[in-house]
Formats: C-alpha cells, sequence, structure tokens
C-alpha cells in the first residue's frame, strides 16, 4: 500500500491536509491522481476516528495463493483475524455503470456500489483485495 500503516505519518498528512484545505482542494479538482490520494486519506482518517485499526499486512497476516484446482488465486488468512478486522480496501479503476458495460473487462475482479464500478481487474491499478472471494 503506497501510504503505508504509520498512525504518526497519517496524523501529520491530516494535519498538512487541514492547514492547506483549500489549496488541497483545488488540487483534486484539477488532478484525477491527487483526488485518488485524497479520497484514500479521507477514508483513512474516518477509519482511525472510528476505531478501526489499519489494513491487515499482506504475507504476515494474510496471504495471496492459489485456491486449488481451477479457480485461481485467492485471499487467505495466515493467522486468526479479529472481528471487525479490516482486510483492505478495494482499489481499481473507477467508472460508471454504462462505461463499464462498454469496457473489454470480464468482469471477474469488477465491485458496483452506489452506482460506481470498481475494476481491479488490472493487476497494476488495483491489490490484493481483487482476490477476496
Amino acid at each position: 500500500e503506497a501510504f503505508g500503516t504509520s498512525t504518526e505519518v497519517m496524523t501529520t498528512l491530516f494535519a498538512l491536509a487541514a492547514a492547506h484545505g483549500s489549496l488541497l482542494e483545488a488540487a483534486t479538482r484539477t488532478s484525477p491522481v491527487l483526488r485518488q490520494v485524497a479520497q484514500r486519506l479521507l477514508w483513512r482518517r474516518t477509519a482511525l476516528e472510528n476505531g478501526a485499526r489499519f489494513f491487515c499486512e499482506l504475507d504476515r497476516e494474510i496471504e495471496v495463493a492459489p485456491s486449488g484446482g481451477a479457480k485461481g488465486m485467492g485471499l487467505f488468512a495466515k493467522v486468526d483475524l479479529a472481528e471487525g478486522s479490516v482486510i483492505g480496501r478495494y482499489t481499481g479503476v473507477e467508472m460508471g455503470e454504462d462505461e463499464f458495460d462498454a469496457s473489454p473487462s470480464t468482469g471477474l475482479y469488477a465491485m458496483r456500489t452506489n452506482g460506481v464500478v470498481i475494476d481491479g481487474e488490472d493487476p497494476d491499478r488495483s491489490n490484493y483485495c481483487r482476490f477476496i472471494n
């Protein structure tokens, strides 16, 4: 995950965002990348404020491994996870439903939510959550 899990780093980023809120707001209107970064930061801040711990650690608590047979890969717990553990945030290419329906995507890694499709098919633009079955 590009943003790490350090509470100190996140606290610093939140403070910077609050101090430069209008600058951040203007930048996110002009840059899709900054908008995505801001959305991830806001999601993490909300999770922190609601007492959630950050994502499970890949290869320590969870792992991507063969599911067996011809089923491909899956995400598996390596340890017992506490109830309410946050596995991760599903990432991928965000698009409207009509745009997704017209896309060449297989739909194997797509999730529809609130009129938006998050397509995790491209491994370079998604994360391990695409393997949750």
